[in-house]
């Protein structure tokens, strides 16, 4: 079992299965504008939040609304279906561990606030956790380290204590996020997208 005092969770795919609900909100909205959306950029979607999709999506697609009303387009949608999401398996019972043991949890997420908070507070899931750290409330991007760094600082502010990031675990899906955790010297949980490995190694 992993001795830990703080847990640090990723949202998307790690906490809600929000893959395919992002993947559809691409699909569908750009469908309306008459551009078909190819399977083989699915990882890139995968990879990247709402604003750098747009990016891309205008240079290689021939995208021509703006940032602003893609954004828009592509978040309405999201609320329409927000239903549709439903939480990791396994992870209900990981987050009342955590929280029966007085071990503080928080959220740190690549992705944008609007889009984060509608899964989590959709699935009442927002309660459980310190604070929900998005890509607005910090400089950089996993793999860098700064999101959990900034977190780190957060949690200190918080329970006003010294925290050392050794004791600190970090739960996530992706690789990049993976790495992030390791950089900033915290134990990482690897849970990858279609590997539903139990949680035993935490709460047994």
């Amino acid at each position: 079992m992993i001795q830990v005092q703080y847990v640090f969770w990723d949202s998307d795919n790690t906490l809600v299965e929000t893959a395919e609900h992002h993947w559809r909100k691409h699909v569908e909205t750009l469908k309306m504008l008459g551009i078909t959306l190819d399977e083989k950029y699915r990882k890139d979607v995968y990879e990247n939040n709402g604003v750098q999709n747009w990016a891309w999506m205008s240079k290689k697609l021939g995208l021509e609304m703006s940032q602003e009303d893609y954004l828009n387009a592509i978040d309405n949608w999201y609320f329409d279906h927000i239903d549709e999401i439903q939480i990791r398996s396994g992870v209900l019972d990981a987050i009342r561990y955590f929280s029966d043991n007085d071990i503080p949890q928080a959220v740190v997420s690549n992705g944008r606030k609007r889009s984060v908070m509608s899964a989590l507070d959709a699935k009442d899931l927002t309660r459980h956790f310190k604070f929900v750290l998005c890509k607005e409330d910090y400089e950089g991007r996993k793999p860098d380290p700064t999101p959990y760094l900034t977190a780190l600082d957060k949690m200190k502010a918080i329970m006003n204590a010294e925290i050392d990031p050794a004791n600190c675990l970090v739960v996530e899906d992706d690789p990049l996020g993976m790495e992030a955790g390791e950089a900033a010297g915290m134990a990482v949980f690897f849970r990858p997208v279609g590997d539903d490995k139990p949680f035993d190694l935490l709460i047994s």
